[in-house]
């Protein structure tokens, strides 16, 4: 979707007005490109490989680097040289890489800086193996070591075509001129990371509109999308409930308009204003992207997570170790969420918690945080 366009945007704007000059390569164009034209951006394809199968869900960021080209020495050169021309012709002097390790590899071969820019996800904590993605799951040290040596050998073996000094550790990739996490310590998907610069959020790019809400009383408000296997439930829950209620549900299922439609459940498949929302909601149930969830908690609201992968997963799992609300798995078969959603806002621990989140970052400035990456971005260039 436009998640990480969309966090990347107001920081974009703001270097662009001082003066910078910024390109974007984004892995999906199509989807992108007129988002992106609405604020002057154009974009270039940046370079993707399929993903090769592997046994099981993906244990640590190694194993996913090995499921997207690190797997074969043959196949990350190919990307790195790709990724270089894209560098060369754009005359980038610095790269900002949001999920994008490869393109932070092609930065150092060509010597230039790079600055992370990270929910927490995406850059792992400079440990050796790479550490578990799935602490609830065991998962031997042996198995961990054996997915980073794997992955490192390919790494330096391109290091080396370019006249380049192997790296020690896998996670070494990552030791860039700027480690930016754009997010806070309770909500980094890696709980044990260590001491770590956290810049907070971003504002939201903006673009939702102003909803009506159908009726007073208790006011919930749902981002669900067709790919989130208990988007159903919810709606049967918030149906059956009977609360004020408004739905943003891009590509909204006729079938689901027309079976959950009430006096009370209003639909919408423009993006709402999460400005208004996060004020005047009572709850909030969404897949878990870290950006809305961070909105609701800045609010002191609690949350109903229903996660669609292991990123949003991790997201909520830290929402319910902060008592801020409740997480169902993915994995979890489908039910009534009406006893869940009665939890939430019935007991007034999971609103305390979320307050409590608020109150400790309740002057924490949004737009500071563009100015402060700006004026990094301009140092780490002077350097």
């Amino acid at each position: 979707n436009l998640g990480h366009v969309g966090a990347f945007m107001p920081l974009a704007r703001s270097l662009r007005d001082h003066g910078h000059e910024v390109h974007w390569a984004v892995t999906q164009p199509a989807s992108v490109g007129e988002f992106l034209a609405t604020q002057n951006f154009s974009c270039v394809a940046a370079p993707v490989v399929p993903e090769v199968q592997r046994d099981g869900p993906p244990l640590s960021y190694a194993d996913i680097l090995l499921r997207f080209g690190y797997g074969s020495s043959s196949t990350l050169f190919g990307l790195v040289g790709a990724w270089r021309e894209l560098m060369r012709l754009t005359g980038a002097q610095m790269v900002m890489a949001d999920h994008a390790p490869t393109a932070v590899l092609a930065a150092r071969t060509l010597g230039l800086p790079v600055m992370l820019f990270s929910n927490g996800f995406t850059v792992p904590p400079r440990h050796s193996p790479l550490p578990n993605m799935r602490p609830w799951a065991e998962v031997s040290q042996q198995v961990l070591v054996d997915l980073d040596r794997a992955a490192l050998r390919n790494v330096n073996q391109v290091l080396n075509r370019f006249g380049l000094a192997p790296l020690p550790h896998l996670a070494n990739l990552f030791d860039v001129a700027e480690e930016s996490l754009i997010s806070f310590p309770e909500l980094d998907h890696y709980a044990d990371r260590g001491p770590a610069r956290y810049w907070g959020s971003l504002p939201s790019a903006g673009g939702g509109v102003k909803l009506s809400w159908p009726g007073d009383g208790t006011k919930v408000f749902a981002y669900l999308r067709r790919e989130a296997i208990h988007a159903e439930s919810a709606l049967a829950a918030l149906h059956a409930l009977g609360h004020p209620t408004l739905v943003y549900f891009p590509e909204l299922p006729k079938e689901f308009a027309d079976r959950f439609s009430a006096p009370h459940l209003r639909f919408s498949t423009q993006a709402a204003d999460i400005d208004q929302m996060t004020q005047e909601a009572d709850l909030a149930i969404t897949y878990s992207s870290l950006a809305t969830t961070t909105a609701f908690l800045l609010a002191g609201k609690p949350l109903l997570l229903l996660p669609t992968h292991l990123e949003q997963y991790l997201v909520a799992r830290r929402v319910v170790d902060m008592g801020a609300g409740a997480v169902v798995s993915p994995e979890a078969p489908v039910g009534d969420l009406v006893p869940l959603i009665a939890e939430l806002l019935n007991n007034p621990g999971y609103r305390q918690n979320a307050q409590a989140f608020a109150a400790k970052y309740a002057k924490f400035d949004q737009q500071a945080v563009i100015s402060n990456l700006v004026r990094r971005v301009g140092e780490v260039l002077a350097r």
